[in-house]
């Protein structure tokens, strides 16, 4: 079917699918405060058409916020903090715990209109933007769960060499949360979530896209947390981040998108050694195949594996290496799925829904014509068509090292595909890459796949055997080497990146020991 005939007239969008219109004019900082200033409006991703005429529909829009409503949320989040003292990280942390507790179970409700923010801002298939919701709840209630177990566990008494003592998990400060627009709910919130259960101020700036779903959270902010302790801002990012950061008061940066941003806000920084760091950045995460690996697997896992959110996500596979023996078979069979593949609207059961945005969409055309350009060979009919924001997955071979897509995350439909024939040349690309968070290895032989995961695991922060790349599930470690990650998070991992060991200890002489039993 032509791309342009699967653009839906306003009229076909089911009822209960249609998207939900938010004015937003107000902003955290101790309280909910309205804004004056100019809105900004916020287009979907998705296009419709009114007859002849096809567009983005207007969702809505936020405020644009500037250096002094930064600076303001900024005084707030210092006052609530007031470097240990403030109410909240004087809070025990079963208070905190049940405070949390309450804020997620007040999100319930919200279910069904936070997944249409997300699958109309973002353009993400309604079932994944319900999941989306869905795991960040269990993932927020696992980390109450977990922080309760952690400070149990680390708070006993230890003696060690004549010295009693014990260890308090304690706040850092003003946490800056900057979630991307891929997750825009998960992201923000699992990182926001334990910030606050350790007892930190917490900033959050909205992503641009996927930012209106912040309007159904801002009471609720402000009625579970005391006053200052949230602050949620809305805005350009340049705006925003760099007063914030320039001011040397944030304590911890956790920030998800491209490291050229977080490199240049780090930057800014008049303390940089005293800022702690959370970063989740590029990959360009390959899949190595082996001629014996399992076929339907290996065709099942990969092409799940790079169009899942038509691969906007940093955990997608962006480089596939085949090996020479196998490459007809493998690259003939993923043709034959990916012809298959029929974009669609994301209330519809599909795999590929429109780009996050028209300024992607041009971008990833531009990618895919500098590879075409360059020798590269689209192999799967009609694959990188591109009708406003719909684009059809592309099976791209032929790819060399002086082509942009070889070393660019594209973060998009595009697979290009490597042949190799030793196994040296197929660890030679995870060990030179710039990135390096993932990769999945497909493959039956013991000592082989032994021997790739041993090398392989220097480079990269997971390795998957026979599956795709994926964060899940939230109890393993998430994290990445070079420019991929800086940091570590996982339910407790993350517990531990927002709070700092202060031990309490005494020499065991008897006096000290029996005042000891007394204490606490």
């Amino acid at each position: 079917m032509d791309l342009y005939d699967l653009i839906p007239l306003v009229d076909e969008i089911p009822a209960d699918s249609r998207p939900p219109f938010v004015e937003l004019r107000q902003y955290l900082c101790s309280t909910i405060l309205e804004t004056e200033g100019s809105p900004h409006p916020v287009f979907s991703p998705i296009p419709v058409r009114d007859g002849d005429l096809v567009r983005y529909p207007l969702l809505g829009s936020y405020p644009d916020l500037g250096e002094n409503e930064a600076a303001a949320v900024l005084d707030a989040a210092l006052e609530a903090f007031d470097s240990g003292d403030g109410v909240w990280p004087s809070l025990a942390l079963e208070e905190r715990a049940e405070r949390v507790r309450n804020f997620i179970d007040a999100l319930r409700p919200l279910r069904d209109v936070i997944a249409l923010h997300i699958m109309w801002e973002v353009g993400k298939v309604h079932s994944e933007a319900l999941n989306e919701f869905d795991r960040t709840l269990e993932y927020a209630l696992e980390t109450v769960d977990a922080a309760l177990a952690l400070d149990k566990r680390e708070r006993r008494d230890t003696s060690l060499q004549q010295v009693i003592g014990r260890v308090d998990l304690l706040p850092i400060g003003v946490v800056l949360c900057v979630g991307p627009y891929n997750y825009p709910f998960y992201e923000t919130l699992t990182n926001a979530i334990p910030a606050l259960l350790m007892g930190n101020s917490v900033i959050i700036k909205a992503p641009p896209r996927g930012g209106l779903l912040y309007t159904h959270l801002l009471p609720h902010f402000a009625e579970n947390f005391p006053a200052g302790t949230i602050g949620l801002l809305f805005g350009d990012g340049e705006r925003l981040l760099t007063p914030l950061m320039a001011s040397g008061y944030i304590d911890v940066f956790a920030f998800i998108g491209s490291s050229a941003v977080a490199d240049s806000l780090i930057a800014l920084h008049p303390q940089p050694h005293r800022l702690h760091k959370v970063l989740g950045l590029e990959a360009k995460n390959a899949a190595i195949v082996f001629p014996d690996a399992p076929m339907d697997i290996t065709i099942e896992e990969c092409v799940k594996g790079a169009l899942a959110f038509n691969g906007q996500r940093c955990a997608a596979i962006k480089m596939i290496l085949v090996h020479e023996d196998i490459a007809v078979p493998l690259l003939d069979r993923m043709v034959a799925e990916l012809e298959k593949i029929e974009p669609g609207m994301p209330w519809h059961d599909v795999r590929c829904t429109p780009l996050s945005s028209p300024e992607h969409a041009t971008w990833l055309a531009e990618l895919l014509d500098d590879a075409v350009c360059s020798g590269a060979t689209v192999r799967n009919s009609d694959g990188g068509e591109c009708v406003y924001t719909m684009m059809r997955p592309a099976l791209l071979t032929g790819v060399t090292a002086d082509m942009r897509i070889f070393e660019e995350e594209q973060f998009g439909p595009i697979i290009p595909v490597l042949t190799f024939r030793e196994e040296h040349e197929a660890l030679s690309y995870l060990k030179y890459s710039r990135f390096g968070q993932q990769c999945s290895v497909f493959g039956t032989s013991p000592e082989q796949l032994t021997r790739i995961v041993t090398s392989a695991a220097r480079y990269v922060g997971r390795v998957n055997i026979n599956g795709k790349c994926q964060r899940g599930p939230d109890h393993f470690p998430f994290t990445g080497k070079r420019d991929s990650a800086f940091g570590t998070v996982s339910i407790e991992e993350a517990l531990r990146r927002f709070c700092i060991s202060t031990v309490i200890a005494t020499p065991e002489y008897p006096e000290n020991t029996e005042l000891w039993t007394k204490l606490f």
